[in-house]
């Protein structure tokens, strides 16, 4: 693995549920993904429209990116080490513990966007539930698609840059104007 680098990590903090963490990743980590996503193969994004509970459906009104799922237990430990200590409280006295094994790259090109909404939270099992965003920015060669929050905290992408925020809060990427931009998303979970 990587070794950490918490000396030079620096929280930036927005309100008490947004904020982001610099230098999470190296910019040779964010190229690996980002050669490691596109190996993968990207797909159409989907919007949950169940309520949470697994209906995926195309919406290109919303969301019109492409992504890509996978699972990586080892990955998610490697990021939990570096994140643990910045990790927020949980609600309901529930305390973090780890980060969801499910990643997800997104993709974004040229008049793509996901426009306002609010991320769900991941249920492991009934004593376990994600309940912050953990986004890290791949890269940042592009134009547009800064993360936007219904409550006016504007996010500009930096490589290797985490942002953090609490389920409920509505946000958007904006409108990508050129480039590509690349994002590596999970979740913090608690129990």
């Amino acid at each position: 693995m990587f070794p950490l680098k918490p000396d030079v990590m620096e929280k930036i903090t927005y309100t008490p549920e947004i904020f982001t963490i610099k230098n999470v990743l190296s910019t040779a980590e964010c190229a690996r993904l980002i050669e490691k996503s596109e190996a993968m193969g990207y797909e159409e994004a989907t919007v949950d429209v169940g309520g949470g509970g697994g209906v995926q459906r195309m919406i290109k009104g919303v969301r019109n990116n492409e992504r890509v799922l996978y699972k990586d237990v080892a990955y998610a430990t490697f990021i939990w080490e570096r994140l643990k200590n910045f990790a927020p409280e949980g609600k309901d006295n529930r305390t973090a513990c780890g980060v969801n094994e499910l990643f997800r790259f997104y993709k974004y090109s040229p008049g793509q966007r996901f426009k306002m909404h609010k991320d769900g939270s991941f249920e492991r099992n009934r004593f376990e539930a994600s309940q912050y965003t953990f986004m890290i920015y791949l890269n940042e060669a592009y134009t547009g698609e800064e993360t936007i929050f219904a409550s006016g905290e504007i996010i500009r992408p930096e490589s290797g840059t985490a942002l953090i925020f609490h389920h409920p809060l509505r946000h958007e990427g904006s409108l990508l104007t050129a480039g590509v931009k690349y994002v590596l998303r999970t979740d913090i979970m608690y129990k």
